[in-house]
Order: structure tokens, then C-alpha cells, then sequence
């Protein structure tokens, strides 16, 4: 069986046109990562974003990343840092699978993204303090990453992936 089309035809553009996102789909991007599986149904994660359009959220935002990110991220359509909730509802204990599960939901994010014929590129290079003040984050919550979301009018880009032998371990890592 081979891999479906929405994850072998993903991958992170630099480079965005500058059509917009409309308000519809990203809600569907958003609908498709709250979708997404976590400890207790915590849903830990949190999306802060801006269309390009609103260009002073826009620019709050734009200027949490990193400078190596700013120079690229400027046109791009949405951005949006997330966040994790770094503590279960529940009982106030810490949530240590928080990240894991922001990964899941960014992945059907990604995944209903490439569907849709959109792309992003996420971002580790941000600047956490300048998030948490410039996006009013409050205590309890952790911003983790950075992502651009735009439409991408070249040609699928592959990049090298590893083998399954060095990422997977049966019985014990060797």
C-alpha cells in the first residue's frame, strides 16, 4: 500500500503567493486539528493567528520569530504561533504529553491543509518571551512554534527522508 497523497505531497514552502485564506478554510484547518487525539480529550492546544490583511495583529505576530524567520514570513497570508496548556484540567497535574498532542493536531492541520491545496511551513525560531507579551499568553500556557500558511504556485519539493531502519527499533534500540 503506498502513502497517501496528503502526506507524501506535503512539505514547507519558503515561498508563498499572494492569495488569501479565506476565513472559511482556515476555520477548517482549525476543525480539522481539534480533531486530533490527546490525553484525557485535554486538547492542549491553542492557535493565536492573524491573516495578513489585519495587518496589526499581523505584524504582532510577525514580530515573535526570530529574524532568520522574518525574513521569509513578511507576505505570507496567515501566521500563527501556537501554544500548549501546560497542565490537565482535570487535576492541575502537569501535562507532559502537552507537545505530543499539539503535534497531532498540528499534523491533521497539515495534513487538511495539503488537502485543501494549501501549505505551511512551521517554525521552531521563535521569541518565547516576546510571544508571551506581545500575544497576551497567559501563565499556564507555553507558546512552542511558529507557522506560515499560504497557497504555493511552484513545483512539489521532496526532501531526503530517513531510512525506516534508522528511526524504528524492534524489541530494543540497537
Amino acid at each position: 500500500m503506498e502513502i497517501i497523497n496528503v502526506i507524501s505531497k506535503r512539505f514547507s514552502p519558503y515561498e508563498f503567493n499572494d492569495k488569501p485564506i479565506l476565513k472559511q478554510d482556515l476555520n477548517t484547518l482549525f476543525e480539522a486539528a481539534g480533531k486530533a487525539a490527546s490525553a484525557f480529550n485535554e486538547q492542549p492546544w491553542r492557535f493565536v493567528y492573524a491573516l495578513k490583511s489585519d495587518e496589526k495583529n499581523f505584524n504582532t505576530i510577525w514580530e515573535c520569530l526570530v529574524e532568520g524567520n522574518q525574513k521569509w514570513t513578511k507576505d505570507v497570508a496567515v501566521l500563527l504561533i501556537t501554544v500548549v496548556k501546560k497542565e490537565f484540567t482535570q487535576n492541575g497535574k502537569a501535562n507532559v504529553t502537552a507537545m505530543h498532542d499539539l503535534g497531532l493536531a498540528v499534523g491533521n492541520l497539515s495534513a487538511q491543509a495539503t488537502a485543501m491545496g494549501i501549505h505551511l511551513h512551521q517554525m521552531s525560531g521563535i521569541l518565547h518571551e516576546k510571544a508571551i507579551s506581545n500575544l497576551n499568553i497567559p501563565e499556564g500556557y507555553e507558546p512552542v512554534t511558529a507557522i506560515a500558511i499560504g497557497y504555493y504556485d511552484g513545483e512539489f519539493v521532496e526532501k531526503p527522508r530517513k531510512a525506516i531502519t534508522e528511526i524504528t527499533f524492534e524489541g530494543k534500540w540497537k
